[in-house]
């Protein structure tokens, strides 16, 4: 599997530009378009949460909230299978529901939990929007169709679930590149985002690596996924050091991990974000 400790590192300056990644003071209809024809792998745009924001958020997390594993599914021999790379979460993620039946309890559980989580989160924020409900509102002002939560099944699902990882399993992400892409049972998108904002860092290590090739076709997914992806796909990769109240966007269909880290946290407020031509962005967890 590829050692991503042998990747060339990103320098983390706000404004610098890197091949493939682009450093935006704050985002516009250009870059998205960029992003979604795959010219660009990544969006960063430093600074884009409030510092009491991620404060607040960040003593509710360490002090009050009941964290468990987030697992990644895969798919084996048509079934659905999740595996534990080291990453927790605060919220029910909607891929706790693939594989389940239609109206089963791990679907009642998703949207109880996420009109509970949205809440919560509303409270905490108060009087500001959360970063994702943010970043929401931005995509609407840039882009002509807008964005919105997503309500696949016809429910509005969660978006901004919270992400933590720890150094003591923070290493079981970064020999497993994956891919997320959400099964066509669910919703036919053209293209799958996720947007990332950093409320804490370790103080070195946690770095994204996203890999600088095609971004894979459902077939592939459902190919490759439950093995390992091939490695002529794995050869161009570049490292991402995420700074506090960063955001992050990238192309969930192309390849990408998490580095390990040895000390401090590495926490964040994340969705997915779909998207097909003349259709809103929606925002979904």
């Amino acid at each position: 599997m590829t050692d991503l400790n042998s990747v060339e590192s990103i320098p983390a300056v706000p404004h610098s530009q890197v091949p493939g990644i682009l450093a935006l003071e704050q985002l516009d209809t250009l870059s998205l378009e960029k992003l979604i024809r795959g010219e660009i792998l990544a969006i960063r745009v430093p600074d884009y949460a409030n510092e009491q924001t991620s404060e607040v958020l960040n003593k509710h997390i360490n002090e009050t909230a009941t964290l468990q594993e987030y697992n990644h599914e895969t798919y084996e021999h048509g079934k659905v299978v999740q595996h534990f790379y080291g990453v927790h979460r605060w919220g029910t993620p909607f891929n706790s529901t693939y594989g389940k039946a239609a109206d089963s309890y791990s679907q009642q559980k998703y949207y109880a939990d996420a009109t509970h989580m949205r809440c919560v989160i509303d409270d905490l924020c108060a009087p500001r929007k959360p970063p994702i409900h943010l970043l929401m509102e931005h995509i609407r002002q840039v882009w002509p169709e807008g964005a919105t939560t997503a309500a696949f099944q016809g429910q509005p699902m969660f978006c901004g679930i919270i992400r933590a990882m720890f150094p003591e399993t923070a290493h079981l992400s970064e020999t497993v590149p994956h891919v997320d892409c959400l099964p066509l049972s669910i919703a036919e998108l053209e293209h799958q985002f996720s947007a990332n904002i950093y409320l804490e860092v370790p103080p070195s290590g946690g770095e994204l690596v996203i890999w600088d090739t095609e971004a894979f076709t459902y077939d592939e997914v459902i190919r490759f996924e439950g093995a390992e992806l091939p490695e002529d796909r794995l050869q161009k990769p570049l490292r991402i050091q995420p700074q506090k109240n960063e955001l992050v966007i990238i192309n969930t269909r192309r390849p990408h991990a998490i580095c390990g880290f040895d000390s401090g946290k590495r926490i964040s407020i994340q969705s997915f974000i779909g998207y097909t031509t003349g259709q809103p962005f929606y925002f979904w967890c």
